[in-house]
């Protein structure tokens, strides 16, 4: 008898001890828009009972300690929002992340001087002006891609003081698409008024990313050379070949 209680234990504490080293899925988040007009409503959840969803919006990953998530979330400040599942019976989730922009100066048209990829064309050529975010998935139509320098001019209607323009880009090395190599901007097509940015060395591991330039300037037009990366890394399996330049959307404030 004495035996028979004893194994009962032991089977009781294996379990737990093999729920406790199974982390929990990540906590699904959903939003109606990605560029802030006045606000944005976030909704997170996961379906596993008694499961505690907490978040933060400095960009810092949550905690226990940080806010609870218990219904929509009516947000007006862009920034990154991260969502991480806590239960007592599990490990953590690892997070989920969502960049929320503020929503900037419409471009009214855009000049391509060299052309997407036939097979990543996105939605045509108003696709990086369109103020629509892509998914992670290089499939998804709101990316364009390129195999080449991607040259254009964005036109507006009138004169706009420009502070900056964010360039959205995705790196995904598996798929041999990388940051840009270096992008010129030229405001008003006048050469002698050029900004010239070689962003790959201060990139992140992160698979959506942005470059944020800054213009401070009246401008109507704004020429955007984006040169992709031209000599795949040694460690990559495409290394010395070109590499595929994405993006998604260039962004005005």
């Amino acid at each position: 008898m004495f035996f028979l209680m004893l194994s009962c234990k032991q089977e009781e504490q294996t379990n737990f001890l093999q729920q406790n080293s199974i982390s929990l899925a990540q906590p699904r988040v959903i939003v109606n828009k990605t560029f802030i007009d006045s606000f944005v409503a976030i909704r997170a959840h996961l379906k596993v009972e008694n499961v505690a969803i907490h978040y933060t919006s400095n960009g810092n990953e949550p905690s226990l300690n940080s806010e609870k998530y218990t219904q929509p979330i009516q947000v007006s400040n862009p920034g990154i929002y991260k969502f991480k599942a806590f239960h007592n019976n599990w490990k953590p989730s690892e997070v989920t992340e969502i960049e929320l922009f503020k929503k900037g100066i419409s471009a009214d048209n855009i000049l391509w001087y060299t052309k997407a990829s036939e097979k990543y064309s996105g939605q045509g050529d108003k696709t990086v002006i369109n103020q629509t975010k892509a998914s992670l998935n290089f499939t998804d139509k709101e990316w364009v891609g390129f195999d080449t320098t991607a040259i254009s001019t964005v036109k507006f209607n009138k004169k706009n003081h420009v502070k900056s323009v964010t360039i959205s880009y995705l790196n995904d090395a598996a798929s041999w698409i990388f940051p840009p190599e270096s992008i010129i901007i030229f405001m008003d097509n006048d050469s002698k008024k050029e900004k010239i940015i070689k962003p790959l060395s201060q990139l992140v591991d992160k698979k959506n990313g942005t470059i944020n330039i800054p213009i401070d300037a009246e401008i109507t037009s704004l020429k955007i050379k984006i040169n992709n990366l031209q000599s795949i890394p040694e460690w990559h399996e495409g290394k010395g070949q070109k590499a595929w330049l994405f993006m998604d959307e260039f962004i005005f404030n």
